[in-house]
């Protein structure tokens, strides 16, 4: 597809640039041992050249992609609150707002790209150069049903696994270190038949603790 008829190039140029940056970010946390969680990265790269490339079916899958991740996270940032405790999230604000303050705003940033690249593969001529490939252009509502059932399916699998048994198995055996002035959550955990091992946040309003646990 020649440049000029090519109405992916906006969306496909401001992938390539923030999975560079992306990318950027992630050698130098790795660099200096910081935690980091990447959301773009490669994907984003090789997802704005092909559009750069006018790729159609990357263009349709990036669309459809876009709908279904803005679904995903922003049911994420709505239950938040379900799945981690509010004492320990309001803990965590007073300890270290910055990074708190940081992580949701990288939140919506994500957010906000991602409608971005949505509205531009959805602009009248993108969604022409779609329909002449023969590609349906409606909103895509599987997009949105996927991200909502995806989102239901992990937020019950995750609520169910880390309160069930072993989870207060790992409750009682972190309380058997620190004592019972403290509240405890399991933020993760494997298990291996009867036995496992699993990391616990012991909080009070005033302090957190990461306490390791097996058994």
């Amino acid at each position: 597809m020649e440049d000029s008829n090519n109405p992916f190039r906006k969306a496909g140029f401001g992938l390539l640039v923030i999975g560079i940056i992306d990318l950027g970010i992630i050698a130098y946390a790795i660099a200096n041992k910081i935690s980091y969680s990447s959301s773009f990265n490669i994907f984003a790269v090789i997802a704005g050249i092909l559009l750069i490339k006018g790729g159609v079916k990357t263009a349709r899958a990036v669309r459809w992609f876009s709908a279904f991740l803005f679904v995903a996270f922003i049911g994420l940032l709505a239950v938040m609150p379900i799945i981690t405790p509010v004492g320990l999230l309001i803990t965590q604000i007073k300890l270290n707002a910055l990074s708190v303050v940081g992580s949701f705003a990288y939140g919506l940033v994500f957010v906000g790209v991602l409608i971005w690249v949505h509205i531009q593969l959805s602009t009248p001529e993108s969604l022409r150069v779609l329909e002449k490939a023969g590609y349906k252009t409606a909103k895509p509502k599987s997009a949105y049903i996927a991200g909502a059932g995806l989102l239901a399916l992990a937020v019950g699998l995750s609520t169910a696994f880390l309160n069930g048994e072993s989870a207060q198995k790992a409750k009682a055996l972190a309380k058997e270190q620190l004592g019972p002035e403290f509240n405890y959550h399991v933020t993760s955990m494997t298990t291996f038949g009867r036995s496992g091992h699993a990391s616990v946040a012991a909080y009070t309003d005033k302090e957190i603790h990461r306490v390791q646990v097996q058994w």
